[in-house]
């Protein structure tokens, strides 16, 4: 392949990788075709068998070395991001018992939730967001002062 092909499949391998959460793996296989795109640019002339072994060798080398310190600085630990609901404060429109489940406002939209506290938290008042189990928000009684 010519110089300019390896170039334009590594800057198509970069950009996949930006459209998807690969793990780097199209990163590696980018960067690689991109060395070998410069290794023919810069005038080493190799036969296609030698630029598909450049290639396979530098992606491989590159997964194994690089991959995984890029991967771990770049996302977060454990691979989770952390809920923005949590911690919220919202406002309960009815009387909540313990384990009770209503709707309240957060965020512009109407979310399910439930009362996982052991105290019935009163029409009007403010609750906290303590945990959010898929689309159902977990709130326990909340008052300004930090005395629950």
């Amino acid at each position: 392949m010519t110089w300019w092909t390896w170039i334009v499949l590594g800057l198509g391998l970069a950009a996949a990788e930006l459209l998807s959460d690969t793990a780097f793996y199209l990163l590696s296989a980018g960067a690689a075709a991109l060395a070998v795109g410069l290794m023919g640019l810069a005038g080493l002339p190799l036969p296609p068998w030698a630029q598909w072994l450049a290639f396979s060798t530098i992606a491989l080398l590159s997964m194994g070395l690089f991959r995984r310190a890029l991967y771990e600085r770049l996302r977060p630990a454990g691979g989770t991001v952390r809920n923005p609901a949590l911690d919220a404060i919202v406002m309960v429109a009815e009387e909540l018992g313990p384990e009770k489940h209503t709707r309240v406002m957060l965020h512009g939209s109407r979310w399910p939730e439930i009362n996982s506290g052991d105290r019935t938290i009163a029409a009007g008042e403010e609750a906290r967001v303590v945990a959010v189990d898929g689309v159902e928000l977990r709130l326990e009684r909340w008052e300004p002062d930090g005395a629950v």
